[in-house]
């Protein structure tokens, strides 16, 4: 996978989070993560499967309404990110940053990714 490969999967993934239809968001997740996607979010939870992960980000915005994510730095190496992102309002006041690390697989979807709070 080239590196623009991964830059533009991991921007679906951010996309999917933000102010957009469900079914858009279902798409940019099924374009970027894989089936038996593992996860989990700087709070702590974990979660695995696809269908869980569009349910929890369809969950994020009824809870953040027209929030959204804004990648800051992004760093590839062997199929692998390390990413620095902002968490937005709707009205574009920053809630939190923090990063997330992901693997993708063979067929350029996202496998693992584990974020975290920059502190």
């Amino acid at each position: 996978m080239t590196i623009d490969t991964l830059q533009q999967l991991w921007k679906s993934c951010l996309d999917a989070y933000g102010d957009v239809p469900a079914a858009e968001r279902e798409r940019l997740l099924r374009q970027s993560a894989a089936a038996d996607i593992v996860f989990s979010n700087p709070t702590g939870e974990e979660a695995h499967g696809l269908e869980t992960l569009v349910e929890h980000v369809g969950q994020f915005q009824k809870k953040n309404p027209g929030g959204y994510f804004k990648g800051n730095t992004l760093l590839t190496h062997h199929g692998q990110l390390l990413s620095e992102w902002t968490m937005h309002k709707k009205d574009g006041a920053e809630i939190a940053t923090g990063h997330t690390y992901a693997r993708f697989n063979e067929q350029g979807r996202l496998t693992h990714t584990a974020g975290f709070w920059k502190v």
